[in-house]
């Protein structure tokens, strides 16, 4: 288990552009050979290349874990293709049917649990669910339906944004089955899943991150 910093498209912010599984990173176009190698080595998972809704936000748009990959409806013919014939024999491709479009925001997940957004309809709820077939909770943190950008998780940990109450920690550690922390990134932001890219195997996070930052990122998400 390792920890790297890098940047996506020259930017810290990691978790905008890009997502990552225990089996595989999507990134946008354009990434640089070098960020492609760390995200590659550190976390050892094959990386695609593609945008999402013609837009370099995969990791706001999309989101998910080790066995559904949840894409939104504006996914585009040729994207979706793409990620059909590379993650095809890894992951079950879904598009989520919600007026949303940015899902990274709006859900939390690991193979364990996950956390979905109350601005979800009843129907994309009830369809996660059952894509999951997992225990989920739909609500807000900190009095805010975007749980997915004030929380990021793996099959080991999960860093929630430094206001979070200790009973929303406990909750989340709850549902996630996993120990959870609060933390910043990049030099003090408060949304940990901006700068970081995980999984049990290692953590990309992002240039500017700290050494107090980097040191609460390998001790939440990589020590057993």
């Amino acid at each position: 288990m390792d920890i790297a910093k890098t940047t996506v498209l020259g930017n810290s912010g990691l978790g905008v552009f890009a997502l990552s599984t225990e089996k595989f990173s999507i990134v946008p176009f354009s990434v640089k050979e070098t960020s492609l190698k760390v995200i590659s080595d550190t976390l050892n998972v094959n990386v695609v290349q593609t945008t999402i809704a013609n837009s370099v936000l995969v990791g706001t748009m999309i989101v998910g874990n080790s066995n559904v990959l949840f894409v939104p409806g504006t996914i585009k013919e040729k994207e979706y293709n793409v990620l059909e014939e590379r993650l095809s024999n890894q992951v079950k491709i879904v598009e989520l049917n919600t007026k949303y479009t940015a899902l990274g925001n709006l859900i939390v997940l690991n193979d364990k649990g996950a956390i979905v957004s109350e601005m979800l309809e009843k129907h994309a709820q009830k369809q996660i669910q059952d894509e999951l077939n997992l225990e989920i909770t739909s609500g807000n943190l900190l009095g805010s339906p975007l749980v997915g950008s004030l929380a990021m998780c793996t099959n080991r940990g999960a860093l929630v944004h430094p206001l979070l109450s200790e009973e929303e920690i406990k909750e989340i550690a709850s549902i996630l089955r996993v120990k959870a922390d609060v933390c910043t990134i990049n030099r003090g932001i408060p949304y940990p899943r901006v700068g970081i890219l995980a999984n049990t195997k290692g953590a990309v996070i992002g240039t500017d991150s700290t050494g107090p930052e980097s040191m609460r990122v390998f001790e939440i998400l990589l020590t057993p």
